[in-house]
Order: structure tokens, then C-alpha cells, then sequence
């Protein structure tokens, strides 16, 4: 009885904590494919419900759409949203709307006890040799998508904190894996104190004509297409590229000169689009970051204290504890270099927490290895410790 009383006061409590957010989304409507924009739609004002209840966006994968019938439409809900009420669904203009509400359990993430932010240096978008070339105001275009990317992923603090936003754009992602370019991308990292680096490139704009039909005039279209890649700065290394592309109807003359940040533009078939996109590549980037670890540097070793280089902003809070990281490099025989992380017995638990900073002191005082600045550190998994032996 003593046990169904705690489970009974266990969900009592979460029933409490539990509050109701409201979100709204729209989606354009290609070739009479409303249900598709139903989805599309939908996942947009639950992304506006979770933005709202600090949750991170990396939730977004744990929902399963699925059509019921031709005009019908639900939503199975998940961790850590436990109802969803569609309210609201209507055209116009061929752009499909929804606002929905949910029940959402903020506590409640999906790799730990509360929420991590990783660290980030954000670059602005290039454009590839292609895309620069189609059309006067590209560049504007470009620097108004980066706008609303970098907007995007500063909008969501339960998954990211940026550190520093770099005035240039990266050099092209074939160059990744050049050994000159990671040490380029480690510099720039540490510098910021940031864990992970997110560039971009447009590779195209390009304009084409939608062919005249019966009752249809001949129309301009325009492509869009995407790739975002996410860097490890410890590293230098690449965790992942994704392409995201589209093909909008363009409603101005090819000749009528848009200003890139006017609601006219965003309003439009070809900005709703885009907007979808730039946020799609932004919940990707939280999933792919959302169960990594936090790492973080030395930045004072003042006799047993340790200072480092993570704050409450990111979420760290006093008693967590972060292990000591060893860092190696070697060079093959044909001249390649590598370089070799792993973590060693000494840990360090947070004693003092400022917004970018907190200061640690050594679990075992006698059994701490040597630290310097600049050394890295790893924070402990809750549930690693947990049910560590």
C-alpha cells in the first residue's frame, strides 16, 4: 500500500507540474497535398508550444503523425507532451494553417535530469559559385536566411547557448577535413570557449518557369536549396551535413527588386518555405546534440580549486561533477594526424556556479592527475552515475 501510495503521489505531482501551451503553424499546400501540409503545419505550432515550455527541440522526433482519413488528422503525443488538442485548422491562399495546444511536462528531457545547452560559434551562411550568379540581391537574400537560422537557434535556450557569432563565412565543407582547416576550427572554438561549430552554404536560387495550363498562365518559380553542417571544436572534425531543398512558386516579376526582410517576401509561398526549412535544420541540429556530453576547458587552476569554462547559462548546477579528459595526437607514416581523447579517474565536482564560469574542486583531493589550463573536462552522465558500479 505504502508503494501505490508513492507512485499515486509521484503522477499526482507531474499531473501538477504539467501546464498547457498553445502553438500555431503554416505550411504551403503543394499540388493539393493538404495532408502533408496538415503534418508539416502541425509540427511547426508543437515547435512553438515546445520553444515555449523550454523543452529541447530534440523532442520533436519522439512525435508520429498519421492520417485517419482523407480529411481527418491526429497527432500521437509523446514524452515529454503528454495531450494534443488540435484547435484550430483553415486555408487561404493556398497556405494551410493549425493551432494547437498541449500538455507539457517541461521537467521531463529526454537524455537526463534537466536540460545541458551545448556551446556554439555560429558562422554565417556562403553562397556557392552557382548561386551567386543567378541574381542581383542574393547576397541580401543570404544574409537575411543566416538572420533568421541564427534567430532560430537562439530562440532555443534548452538546447543552445551561443558563444560567438563569426563575421565570415567558413571555407567550403570539402575543406573539412583538411588538417590546416581542423586546427582552424579547434582555434576558433577554444577561443570562444564554444563546443561545437554550425556553418552553412546556399547552393541554390536558381529561377525556372512553371508551364501554362488550361486556366493557368505561365509562372516563375524558385529553388532553394540548404546545406548545414555541425563541427566538433575539440576536434575539428565533422559530425554531420545535411541538404535541405525546396521548389516555391516566386510571386514577383524576375526583374521587380524584393527587399529581402519585408514581410511581403516572408508572407509569401517562397518565405513560408524557407522559414519551415531554416527551422527543420535547426531541430535536426538539436537532435544530433542533444544526448552529447558537455565538455568544457581549464581555465584556472588555483592549488586544489579548478575553474571551467561552463556556467548556469548552460545549465550546469552545483554537485554535478565533470571528469578529467586526457588529450593525445600522434602522426601516421604517410603524415596524417590524429587526435586521441579519453578520460582518466580524476573527477571534479562543481562547488560554485556563475553564468559562464564555475569553479570545482577534486572528488578524491589525493587522487587528482595533474591539471593545466586549457586541459578539457567532460561532464559526468546523471544516469552513468546512477547506476555506476
Amino acid at each position: 500500500m505504502r508503494i501505490i501510495g508513492l507512485l499515486l503521489a509521484v503522477l499526482l505531482a507531474f499531473e501538477a507540474a504539467a501546464e498547457w501551451y498553445s502553438g500555431s503553424g503554416t505550411a504551403v499546400v503543394f499540388d493539393d497535398n493538404r495532408q502533408l501540409a496538415r503534418q508539416q503545419a502541425a509540427k511547426l505550432a508543437l515547435r512553438e508550444v515546445l520553444l515555449q515550455a523550454d523543452v529541447s527541440l530534440a523532442a520533436m522526433e519522439l512525435f508520429r503523425q498519421q492520417n485517419l482519413a482523407e480529411e481527418l488528422f491526429t497527432l500521437h503525443s509523446s514524452v515529454p507532451v503528454s495531450q494534443i488538442i488540435i484547435q484550430e485548422e483553415h486555408e487561404r491562399d493556398g497556405q494551410l494553417s493549425i493551432t494547437l495546444k498541449a500538455d507539457v511536462w517541461p521537467q521531463v528531457n529526454l537524455c537526463d535530469d534537466r536540460s545541458i545547452a551545448k556551446a556554439l560559434v555560429l558562422t554565417p551562411f556562403s553562397l556557392s559559385a552557382g548561386a551567386t550568379q543567378v541574381a542581383l540581391g542574393n547576397n541580401e537574400l543570404n544574409k537575411e536566411i543566416t538572420s533568421r537560422f541564427h534567430t532560430a537557434i537562439q530562440r532555443s535556450p534548452a538546447d543552445f547557448l551561443v558563444k560567438a557569432i563569426s563575421n565570415e563565412p567558413l571555407f567550403a565543407p570539402e575543406q573539412f577535413q583538411h588538417s590546416s582547416a581542423q586546427h582552424q576550427l579547434r582555434y576558433m572554438a577554444e577561443s570562444a570557449q564554444a563546443q561545437f561549430i554550425i556553418a552553412g552554404r546556399l547552393r541554390n536560387l536558381a529561377f525556372g518557369r512553371q508551364a501554362a495550363g488550361l486556366l493557368r498562365k505561365e509562372r516563375w518559380v524558385r529553388q532553394f536549396a540548404l546545406e548545414v553542417s555541425v563541427l566538433d571544436g575539440a576536434s575539428g572534425r565533422l559530425i554531420q551535413t545535411k541538404q535541405y531543398q525546396t521548389r516555391v512558386l516566386w510571386p514577383f516579376a524576375i526583374t521587380t527588386e524584393v527587399n529581402p526582410a519585408s514581410d511581403q517576401l516572408w508572407r509569401a509561398d517562397f518565405g513560408v518555405e524557407v522559414q519551415r526549412l531554416v527551422y527543420e535544420a535547426v531541430d535536426d541540429i538539436a537532435a544530433a546534440l542533444s544526448c552529447v556530453r558537455v565538455k568544457a576547458q581549464v581555465i584556472r587552476v588555483v592549488g586544489g580549486n579548478v575553474t571551467i569554462s561552463v556556467g548556469s547559462r548552460q545549465g550546469v548546477k552545483p554537485g554535478d561533477t565533470f571528469s578529467l579528459l586526457h588529450s593525445d595526437s600522434f602522426t601516421d607514416s604517410w603524415g596524417n594526424s590524429y587526435a586521441v581523447t579519453a578520460e582518466n579517474d580524476s573527477q571534479l565536482e562543481v562547488v560554485r556556479v556563475y553564468p559562464d564560469h564555475a569553479e570545482t574542486r577534486p572528488v578524491k583531493a589525493n587522487y587528482l592527475a595533474p591539471v593545466q589550463v586549457r586541459d578539457l573536462v567532460q561532464l559526468d552522465s546523471v544516469r552513468e552515475r546512477q547506476y555506476a558500479n
